[in-house]
């Protein structure tokens, strides 16, 4: 099987331009003077969420479409038609509120390796909480002051989808890790939460300072 196939990159190109449209009434690019006399000024918001919302969701998505198929599963990415349309239109009618789901990994036969698909159903939200410390070490490095409006919606962005996906219970990731393997969910919750808090309250440590 190949490791992707020319279908799931259209459907992930299409993703791409449908989250940043749906997010980009959030997340919008930090202007200046002349970002004024540009003529299509959403077409840079739409743009600007794309490069940050997509590869929070895109990345994740593949990393169980990757564990799967290193367990030798048959993992097939796919999009959400109703999830997307259901964005789609709740940006269209400036919702203060965006709930969808928009991308999935089917793998056959996973379910019945429950301890292989733990591993899978982690692979996603670890991969947040990868993208968390990323975005967190690019602000401490002060490597790129440019992007760092970015770099903190993207922290934003993944904690959320890190906490959002390991709530144990219903069709999220963390249901499934905890079905297949609850001491590995606890461990996960537990250390991955406190270094979280624990980076959390350094920064408002920071920002108190101010």
């Amino acid at each position: 099987m190949a490791i992707i196939s020319f279908d799931e990159i259209i459907k992930l190109l299409i993703l791409t331009v449908a989250l940043g449209y749906i997010f980009s009434g959030f997340i919008q690019k930090p202007r200046d003077v002349l970002d004024y006399l540009r003529p299509f000024p959403a077409f840079d918001n739409i743009k600007y969420a794309a490069i940050i919302i997509a590869p929070a969701i895109i990345l994740h998505e593949l990393a169980h479409k990757a564990v799967g198929l290193y367990f030798g599963f048959d993992a097939v990415l796919g999009i959400s038609t109703i999830g997307l349309g259901l964005g789609v239109v709740l940006r269209f009618i400036r919702s203060p509120i965006i709930f969808f789901v928009p991308a999935f990994v089917i793998s056959s036969g996973a379910a019945y390796f429950p301890a292989k698909f733990a591993l899978l159903a982690l692979a996603g939200p670890a991969t947040n909480f990868i993208l968390y410390w990323i975005s967190d070490w690019a602000l401490i490095s002060r490597n790129w002051p440019k992007y760092n409006h970015a770099f903190i919606v993207s922290r934003r962005i993944n904690i959320w989808l890190l906490i959002l996906n390991m709530i144990p219970f219903g069709f999220f990731d963390g249901a499934k890790v905890l079905k297949g393997n609850p001491t590995l969910y606890l461990a996960v919750v537990l250390i991955g939460g406190l270094l979280i808090y624990k980076n959390e309250q350094k920064w408002k440590n920071y920002a108190q300072k101010f």
